[in-house]
């Protein structure tokens, strides 16, 4: 039900966004929005409790973001506080980014790697995943210190695994299949 919700109301804000060629700072509105709520539970707490008048939210919405939030945005928060899907705002604000990179036709990838990469190295790999995509690539660098060495990317719902451990697995399960098979040809 929440993906049907956050579907219904990112199309909405995205046919919006288009009418009046505002994606982009639809988006940057809506990620500050989030973030804030990401990033202050008791804040994102009085959002969605059923105790607090949704006057009264709209009252500490606009007084927290209006001033530096457009129009369409203020009251798009404020419609999702009237039907009570203030619960639903990360969905739908990834949903609505979704919809953003598919108009524009990128693709999103996330490299995680055990170190930061250069500016070079993560340049060479946007550019070898577009030509293996044939789409742009916003490429996002995420470190996992649990890695091994080398470089995990996930883009879209794809893994490329190029991690040490990766090989090593990928390794492992080979030998496992050659000692099985020649266990099997001994038998015969």
């Amino acid at each position: 039900m929440a993906e049907l919700v956050a579907k219904v109301y990112s199309q909405a804000l995205f046919e919006v966004g288009v009418e009046k060629n505002s994606l982009d700072l639809y988006r940057e509105e809506l990620e500050i929005i989030t973030a804030a709520c990401r990033d202050y539970p008791d804040f994102y707490e009085i959002l969605k409790s059923p105790k607090i008048k949704i006057d009264e939210k709209k009252r500490v919405v606009y007084d927290v973001f209006g001033k530096n939030q457009s129009v369409e945005i203020n009251n798009f928060i404020k419609t999702i506080l009237d039907k009570r899907r203030i619960k639903d705002l990360f969905k739908i604000a990834k949903e609505f980014e979704d919809l953003i990179y598919k108009h524009k036709g990128i693709v999103k990838a996330t490299a995680y790697t055990i170190k930061p990469l250069t500016v070079e190295e993560q340049l060479a790999l946007k550019e070898k995943l577009q030509h293996l995509t044939n789409k742009k690539i916003e490429l996002i660098n995420r470190i996992d210190v649990n890695l091994l060495g080398g470089v995990m990317i996930k883009l879209g719902d794809k893994v490329i695994d190029g991690t040490l451990r990766g090989k090593l697995n990928r390794l492992q399960n080979s030998l496992k299949e050659i000692i099985v098979q020649d266990r099997g040809e001994k038998k015969q």
